[in-house]
């Protein structure tokens, strides 16, 4: 098994729900040697959960209390301190300065709006749209974020744009829009960062019934073409049920494409995993 880099708990993610000693319990069940907790942090947010809470967070509260989660820890899992950081375009010079404030060991940069709005509220785009042109406008943002911000270790979860649209076989593909997803990859690769590869998305292709729920092999031998080699796996787990799903056969597919290592972070450097 392999280092989960992408987790959430209830105590400073507002969706999700799992509280770390849930967390503890089902991360040694599934026999993860590595939990990175990344906290949503997407600042001037434009919309708030049920119980009004916004998707950020004290961040010396969350040091103080990783350190007493770290003393917690059980022996045979490794925890480490990530932070999912939400981007828009007036952001960047924030973003930079988020990501210095604590001894993060791992960061993950994000968009999750399109338009400025969360597609999990605001699913419209999927009828606004015919789908090589949301990917296509939704990679683009990704590269520039890519591009613009300096100080974070993984782009997170590139296909969120199609995890809530309800109709199947909208995976995002390197043919939908080739340009984009090359502009995104040489912004990775110049700067050494790695690529996301969201179980969470697959999981979800999976519960479509979606004919292609891995990640379009085109997309990742592109990346590979073009001298990426950094993949970084992340369950994105808000509930104990989703902790490493689908990490071992991920890992299969992933070597199947020439891909040798699992990438985690730790004090901001890369650490690899034999896939």
């Amino acid at each position: 098994m392999y280092t989960d880099s992408h987790n959430h708990t209830c105590h400073f993610s507002p969706d999700a729900e799992m509280s770390i000693s849930d967390l503890f319990t089902y991360a040694v069940k599934a026999k993860l040697p590595r939990i990175v907790i990344t906290e949503h942090y997407d600042d001037d947010y434009p919309h708030d959960f049920d119980d009004g809470k916004p998707q950020k967070f004290d961040l010396n509260q969350f040091n103080e209390s990783f350190q007493i989660w770290k003393k917690l820890c059980p022996e045979t899992l490794d925890l480490t301190m990530g932070i999912e950081i939400g981007y828009q375009e007036h952001l960047v010079n924030r973003i930079d300065n988020i990501a210095s404030t604590l001894p993060f060991d791992s960061i993950i940069l994000s968009n999750h709006l399109f338009e400025g709005k969360d597609v999990y509220f605001y699913p419209e785009c999927y009828k606004k749209y015919d789908r090589a042109t949301l990917h296509k406008l939704y990679v683009e943002q990704l590269a520039k974020m890519a591009e613009e911000v300096n100080k974070y270790n993984i782009i997170g979860h590139y296909d969120y744009i199609n995890r809530y649209c309800k109709k199947r076989n909208l995976t995002v593909k390197y043919e939908d829009c080739p340009k984009e997803f090359d502009r995104l990859f040489e912004a990775l690769i110049s700067k050494e960062k790695s690529l996301e590869i969201n179980t969470r998305s697959i999981h979800k292709n999976i519960q479509k019934k979606n004919a292609s729920f891995m990640p379009d092999k085109d997309i990742l031998l592109r990346y590979k073409q073009m001298g990426g080699k950094m993949l970084t796996l992340g369950s994105d787990s808000h509930t104990t049920n989703t902790l490493g799903i689908h990490f071992e056969e991920t890992g299969e597919y992933l070597k199947s494409l020439g891909f040798e290592c699992n990438y985690y972070f730790k004090s901001g450097k890369p650490y690899e995993e034999a896939f």
